[in-house]
């Protein structure tokens, strides 16, 4: 018994290899380059048939399926045989099938990846159980769906495109477009809606020197689910992978790691119950972590799973900086060394991706040679079918759809402009809007800046008689209650009493959608106000107001209405979409089961998007002129609103600074009413901060004219971006529908057929029989060709049988020069 061996060999002893040696140069620098004129034919042909999508279960075009195991060495495989990078990370390289389809062209190297959906992903959870009649399980058939992903001039952008490509097949919920690599954040190429799916990334790959080949990449089969939710999965990836293989027209490449036991592969499990081991070809992979020959000795020779195609063994390396010319090279060198060509030295031939793409090129040739005149009548015998079944479908015929749709239209039309113009009592739209747009007011109106009147710097000096000396001791001043109205003060003092008494508006929100605004989001403290204002009083007398500074506070005041902005936004927005769609349902409530009745529902719903879309822009452009650039030129209003605030604030900073006083010198009472009333009494003097009393007074009174402005400017926007333009829904509607055409009446009772099942069988039918009918030109077309083909390699082999006959014996003309033909 052989005995086992270390396989393990530095890369760094492989020589690198150059272009120009003998054996390069007679190997070709292609590695799959090695397929006659009639494979590439056909071949193509299979390709154009399928991308048509004509195959079901009647019509089984030939095809290569890899399977194994997960971690199974597949990627190496396909690596080998496409020269290109696959991902090799764990999560998404294996979780949905790949096709790639390699074909030659005159044209530099290009890689085309597109996204074939034919299953929509169903959250349903009783959907996860399999059974028979759901082998997928959350996994439902569909019309097949073909989408442009990216396309590609650059070899070295592949590996990471697929992922991509992969992660938006895993992410049904979202818009393909977004994980375009240009576009698709790194930090996001982890996240997954789903754990396997059965759609496809397809790979249409060309360059010069390629032949045409198509091969599958599916998932690598799952022992065990990683928790216990998910343990349907087992079984689905199982199901995928028959689908699969199951057709006799498939060749299975089935791939076995050498560091394992053969017995223990999931996959060859699958092959040998569904009785395909007649139509399979064993790849061995991982040969340079293989720990002991024998196995592998009775699996080469036949004496172990046995396999109709036999085996072959593969070495690829990973490194994505090793191109696929180095990596062959160093594969060959490794087959060269012993127990390759020592222990396991008689199969040679079974050694190396280059003879294995020999092997499978003939495999696929004569499978497809085999097929292809069976695939032929079934295609021939399915458009017959189709033929007799549209021939006993009724074809529905209405007169006066075009009028009966047009009537419609105008009705919807008069009840859209009745919800908007408030001329149906029974239309609560407007008012409901009223109250939104009232309670947005009010919330600006809730959150306007306030003062604190109170201050850490406010002391005053405590007097202590002793004899005839008097100590001053300087005290903080403490929070005081606000007072109530002020009255005129006993004492001779002079009080300035507001004429009218400002505060924060009391007035209840309509609905609850601003609950979250009750109060000022801004809250000034009198030192904050005077370190602005000096911040930009360089070089200027720091007691007068710079109007920069003011204008800083203005900014500062008005900066959260974007919050109670986006609320008023949504919910109009809401209010117009639901309030259109039920006059949708009730004036089209007879058409609820047509492709009518759908159509203007998808029409409403996307102009209404591009209406709230527009209507966002121009609230963004108004919100950025408020919060950039405070401006009025109403002057005489805002002086006089700067003056009755200038008055409130003043009288306020008053009583706060005489109650600080009281308390400094241990006389303030205990109640609030009588501290207020003994405050009013006394007079503290000049303050100190009066000058940021001004500032806050005109930053109020500027804040009042915003924010009625702001609020009056969002509303006009509102009635002219939004509920004027949904007064043109049904123009719009009308020229989506292409009903003035030259097919209208067709068009109409297409539309308005409530037959809808007979009309969708019909449209599929159709379809199909399209597809057919182009399948069966390009076969007769390619057919016809071929003829022509065959017909001059005959004659050329009838002129070199003349000439030969002619000149005689070929030792009586010369060497091998003088037979060379000349025509």
């Amino acid at each position: 018994m052989p005995s086992a061996v270390p396989l393990l060999l530095p890369l760094e002893v492989v020589p690198k290899v150059e272009l120009g040696e003998t054996e390069r140069q007679s190997e070709g620098s292609e590695t799959i380059g090695r397929m006659t004129h009639d494979m590439r034919n056909l071949v193509k042909k299979i390709q154009e048939l399928r991308h048509l999508g004509i195959e079901d279960n009647k019509i089984a075009l030939p095809k290569i399926c890899v399977v194994g195991d997960q971690s199974t060495g597949k990627s190496s495989l396909i690596e080998g045989m496409s020269e290109i990078k696959v991902p090799r990370s764990a999560g998404t390289c294996t979780r949905c099938p790949m096709e790639i389809n390699l074909s030659e062209s005159n044209e530099p190297w290009r890689c085309r990846i597109s996204l074939s959906r034919n299953h929509y992903y169903s959250s349903n959870l009783s959907l996860k159980k399999i059974s028979k009649a759901k082998p997928l399980g959350p996994w439902v058939a569909m019309d097949p769906q073909e989408e442009h992903f990216v396309t590609l001039d650059n070899k070295d952008e592949v590996q990471e495109a697929i992922q991509c490509a992969q992660l938006a097949i895993l992410n049904p919920q979202n818009d393909p477009s977004s994980y375009v690599p240009s576009s698709f954040s790194a930090m996001d190429k982890t996240s997954t809606r789903v754990k396997f799916s059965p759609n496809v990334v397809r790979l249409d790959i060309s360059a010069p020197g390629f032949s045409n080949l198509a091969f599958y990449d599916l998932p690598g089969v799952i022992s065990q689910a990683e928790v216990d939710e998910e343990a349907y999965l087992v079984t689905l990836v199982e199901n995928l992978v028959k689908q699969y293989v199951l057709q006799e027209s498939c060749i299975i490449l089935l791939t076995l790691p050498m560091t394992d036991d053969a017995t223990n592969s999931s996959a060859a499990r699958i092959v040998r119950e569904i009785k395909a081991t007649q139509r399979t070809l064993g790849v061995l992979t991982k040969p340079d972590r293989m720990e002991d020959t024998t196995q592998w000795c009775e699996i080469l020779t036949g004496n172990k799973f046995l396999l109709g195609h036999g085996y072959f063994v593969i070495r690829n390396n990973p490194n994505p900086a090793v191109d696929n010319e180095q990596a062959r090279f160093e594969e060959e060198y490794f087959f060269s060394q012993p127990p390759w060509t020592s222990d396991l030295g008689g199969f040679q031939e079974k050694f190396g991706t280059r003879r294995l793409q020999t092997a499978l090129s003939q495999l696929l040739l004569d499978q497809i040679r085999n097929s292809l005149p069976n695939v032929v009548t079934q295609i021939n015998e399915k458009a017959e079918r189709i033929k007799a079944e549209l021939q006993l479908l009724p074809q529905p015929v209405t007169k006066s759809a075009i009028v009966d749709l047009v009537n419609k239209l105008r009705d919807f039309q008069s009840a859209i402009e009745s919800c908007f113009d408030g001329g149906s009592k029974d239309s609560q739209m407007l008012r409901q809007w009223d109250y939104i747009a009232s309670d947005f007011r009010l919330s600006l109106q809730h959150t306007r800046p306030s003062l604190n009147t109170e201050t850490d710097e406010d002391a005053f000096p405590k007097v202590v008689e002793d004899g005839s000396d008097v100590d001053c001791e300087i005290v903080g001043v403490q929070q005081a209650r606000t007072p109530n109205k002020p009255r005129t003060p006993a004492t001779d003092t002079k009080v300035v009493i507001p004429t009218q008494r400002i505060s924060q508006p009391n007035l209840q929100y309509k609905t609850e959608l601003f609950g979250d605004f009750k109060g000022p989001k801004h809250r000034f403290q009198l030192p904050e106000i005077r370190s602005i204002n000096e911040s930009y009083s360089y070089g200027h007398i720091h007691s007068q107001n710079h109007p920069r500074a003011s204008e800083a506070l203005n900014k500062i005041s008005v900066s959260h209405w974007g919050g109670p902005m986006g609320i008023f936004l949504d919910i109009t927005n809401k209010l117009v979409r639901s309030t259109i769609i039920n006059q949708v349902n009730k004036v089209f409530a007879q058409y609820q089961e047509t492709e009518l009745h759908r159509l203007i529902s998808n029409i409403v719903s996307r102009n209404l998007s591009q209406l709230k879309n527009d209507l966002e822009l121009q609230a963004l452009e108004l919100l950025d002129q408020e919060k950039s650039k405070p401006l009025t030129t109403a002057f005489t209003y805002v002086q006089a609103e700067e003056k009755r605030h200038y008055e409130h604030l003043t009288y306020r900073r008053r009583i706060t600074r005489a109650k600080a006083y009281l308390k400094s010198q241990n006389e303030l009472p205990e109640d609030g009413a009588k501290a207020t009333q003994k405050a009013k009494q006394i007079d503290v003097g000049p303050d100190p901060f009066d000058n940021e009393v001004k500032m806050m007074a005109g930053t109020r009174a500027y804040y009042d004219l915003a924010s009625t402005r702001f609020v009056d400017s969002l509303a006009q926007k509102v009635h002219l971006r939004l509920f004027r333009k949904c007064n043109n829904l049904c123009s719009v509607i009308e020229e989506k529908l292409q009903i003035h055409g030259n097919d209208a009446a067709e068009r109409c009772t297409r539309l308005m057929d409530p037959n809808i099942e007979h009309r969708q069988q019909r449209e599929r039918l159709v379809t199909q029989l399209e597809k057919l009918t182009i399948a069966q030109q390009w076969l007769s077309e390619s057919s016809k060709k071929d003829d022509e083909d065959n017909l001059a390699d005959d004659y050329g082999q009838l002129v070199d049988s003349f000439l030969l006959s002619d000149t005689g014996d070929a030792d009586d003309v010369g060497g091998a020069d003088d037979k060379t033909r000349v025509f």
